[in-house]
């Protein structure tokens, strides 16, 4: 039984000293919902077609297709194989953003108000404001998570720099 732990310990050990550098080396943690948390992680550029790239990001998350329109809608134009761009996901890990390092959101807005109208088909909503009702495009991404919102909840949205609702989550 002790040969057992002679031979666990230095297993443990090593398993300890090589996770502790990843544990040190976690993407960045930002974005504008206090409680939910967004991550920027850096990615290359691996294929380009007419009409969209593929983007390898690190960490060993998912590889990301981001289409010619929402590159241009996000500002990232004429991309190149082995160009690097900074992504950013939330919590589910979908892509919020993506933009060129050192480039920030800087045009993100941050809108709460009540949903008073989903389109069934997740590409409009309506939110009613202390200032009126207002209507917004969604990102296709962020529209997969209308299906969880009634009419009538509270939310919060953040908006990108063409007005385009790229995340949403339920008021508090």
């Amino acid at each position: 039984m002790t040969r057992f732990y002679y031979c666990i310990l230095p297993v443990c050990a090593a398993i300890l000293f090589w996770a502790a550098p990843g544990a040190a080396d976690h993407p960045d943690r930002s974005g504008p919902f206090p409680h939910i948390a967004h991550m920027e992680v850096k990615g290359i550029v691996t294929k380009v077609y007419p009409s969209m790239f593929f983007v390898r990001p690190q960490y060993g998350l998912q590889h990301r297709t981001i289409s010619v329109l929402k590159a241009e809608r996000i500002g990232v134009y004429d991309a190149k194989i082995g160009d690097e761009l900074t992504l950013v996901v939330d919590e589910g890990n979908l892509l919020i953003d993506a933009h060129k390092p050192g480039m920030s959101a800087a045009g993100h807005r941050i809108i709460e108000g009540t949903l008073s109208y989903a389109d069934k088909f997740w590409k409009e909503i309506k939110l009613s404001t202390p200032e009126g009702t207002e209507s917004f495009t969604v990102d296709t991404l962020a529209g997969s998570k209308l299906s969880v919102f009634e009419e009538g909840v509270p939310v919060t949205l953040e908006l990108d720099e063409a007005n385009v609702v790229i995340d949403i989550h339920r008021s508090r």
